[in-house]
This record gives structure tokens, sequence and C-alpha cells, in this order.
């Protein structure tokens, strides 16, 4: 991950240059130029000339949806095609992007977004995650080899329209066909698998790393050191709570918020989660 230059207090005003890339957004603060996360910032402004970063304009970098609203649960635009060039709102809410395109406003997920053109190959990009555990094919088919077996609540990205019942996607890097009639588009499934039995947090952070694509050492040793392994550790001071430590706040702006903070199966993949969407370094342990 890129270095930290500087260390912004809650209430910090900053200056939106205009570019943004993987859900953060170019900044500058106290004459120091750097990017920061777009979930963090509030573009509202406390009163004034409204929202900094209004009016400037950016390329869509793959074919994007444009949405009513700052998730995948909300209703469906229309369809932005690669190289479109949008209008900043300056409004972002959980790595989303409030835009305007050919007149129409809504919101569109930040890390399709970038100042450069070009870029990004085709079809229609969104965020899925498995139903239940499903074969990654080469082809849309059952008839066609299995690639890979991807396990339950496993995120994916579509990159087209479905074909005879299956999506093109990309799962950890690897792109494939996946069936329609196992994929949600609206977050991971709603109950979490029976909990482990007492002593097997380190196979529910493995494949908490393998439904996300993440390295399985790096996860371990940094629930190591945050929590030493115990899913009830709790910091007075601080309020870091669970497995991985999440603070209050930060674990609000997961998938996984709706869970328990203490739940090491909802902690894990929450943590994973936020090192898909690159927020690795939101953590103190590395």
């Amino acid at each position: 991950s890129d270095r930290v230059l500087a260390v912004m207090s809650a209430g910090a005003g900053v200056t939106l240059t205009g570019d943004s890339a993987n859900g953060f957004l170019s900044v500058n603060y106290q004459g120091t130029s750097g990017w920061a996360y777009a979930t963090y910032l509030d573009t509202g402004g406390g009163g004034g000339d409204g929202g900094g970063g209004g009016g400037e304009t950016a390329t869509v970098s793959s074919s994007l949806n444009l949405r009513a609203g700052s998730s995948t649960t909300d209703r469906i635009i229309l369809t932005m095609p690669t190289g479109a060039s949008v209008t900043l709102s300056g409004e972002s809410s959980n790595g989303w992007l409030g835009v305007t395109y050919n007149g129409t406003a809504g919101w569109a997920f930040g890390a399709y977004i970038g100042s450069g053109g070009g870029g990004g190959g085709g079809g229609v990009t969104d965020t899925a995650w498995t139903t239940s555990s499903l074969n990654l094919r080469a082809g849309p088919s059952t008839g066609t080899s299995v690639l890979t077996v991807m396990p339950s609540g496993a995120m994916l990205t579509t990159t087209g329209d479905a074909q005879g019942g299956f999506y093109p996607v990309t799962y950890s890097g690897r792109s494939g066909w996946a069936s329609a009639t196992y994929l949600s588009f609206s977050g991971p499934p709603a109950t979490p698998p029976p909990p482990a039995p007492s002593g097997d947090i380190i196979s529910i952070i493995y494949a908490a790393a393998d439904r996300y694509g993440q390295n399985r050492e790096d996860m371990l040793r940094v629930a190591r050191c945050e929590s030493n392994l115990i899913p009830t550790a709790y910091n007075r001071s601080s309020g870091a709570s669970g497995l991985f430590q999440f603070l209050p706040g930060t674990w609000a702006t997961t998938i996984y918020a709706d869970y328990d903070i203490f739940d090491p199966w909802a902690s894990a993949n929450a943590a994973a989660w936020m090192w898909s969407v690159g927020r690795r370094n939101e953590w103190v342990c590395q």
C-alpha cells in the first residue's frame, strides 16, 4: 500500500483536485497533495459554496451501472459505456461517487471512475456474491471445464451481460463464467455458516481470506497481532473490538455491519472484504 503522508483530523477541510481511482479521491490538505478514501470524506460541506469538487469531469474505465443510490441494492438507472465522460457532483458515500452522465444524475462505484481515459475491457461491471459453492467455468455452459470452485459468499465482479444463464466474471484475478442462478447482487448471504468449534479461529480466517482472494498467512498474522486470536477482545480506551479489532465507526462502513462485531466469522470476513477493496492500511498491525 502507499505510504501515509499525514493524518487529517476529523472535520479537517480539504480541496478535491478532480482525480479518483479505486474509491480514493485526490485532495490537497494544508499544501500537501495526496489521496484520501472517499468513504471518509463529506463533500456536503458546512455551508458557503457547497461541496468541493463539484463540476469536475472524470472517465468511466469500464462499462458501469449508474444507480439511484450508493449501493448495489439501489436500482440501475442506466449503464454507462467504457470511456464515458461523467461530471462529479462532489458527493461521496462508502466508496461511491455522485455523478451526472448525459444529464442524468446518480451514483457510480468510484473504483471504476478515473481521470484517465480508455482502459477497461467492456461489459457491464457490477459486484456479486455466490449464494452457494459454485463452479467457475471456462465458458457459459455446464459442458465447459471447471476452473475452480468458489465458496459460498465469495465476492466476484461481473464483466458483461449474461449469456445462456451464465455471467462472465472475475474471481481472485481469474476470469470465467458463473451460473446466474447462484449469484446475488444485494450482498453476501444473510445467514453465516454455523459457528466453528472453539479453537477453529484459524480456519475461519483462512476461509475468509479465500473468499475474498487475500493471503491467508497475512490475515492470520494481523489477527494475532490485533487480538491474539481472541474473538471477544475489547480495547477499553479506543473501543476496538473483536478478532480484527474493528472500531465501531469502521465496522459500520463494512458490508457485515449488521452482524455482531464480536462474531469471529463476521470480523474475519469484514476484514478480508476491506482488504479486497484497498483498505488494508487501516490496520496498525501489518
